[in-house]
């Protein structure tokens, strides 16, 4: 069984600017604290997300993949 992996995803806000991956680990906290700092270096809420998908490579391409449909 995979492991649960969370990924930090960013986008600038431009309209069809695709989200893009930022920062993973598998613990939540570490990405939180990602986020945070993000957040305190201007980057706005609705610009970044955290998600989580198994640990393969191919699992995170795919999620990222389907934020970005409909863009």
């Amino acid at each position: 069984m995979a492991r649960k992996y969370h990924t930090l995803v960013a986008i600038d806000g431009s309209p069809g600017c695709p989200w893009a991956i930022e920062f993973g680990d598998y613990d939540l906290e570490t990405v939180k604290d990602e986020y945070a700092d993000m957040r305190d270096r201007g980057w706005k809420a609705k610009e970044l997300k955290i998600i989580t998908t198994g640990d393969t490579q191919a699992e995170i391409d795919a999620a990222v993949a389907k934020l970005n449909e409909g863009l």
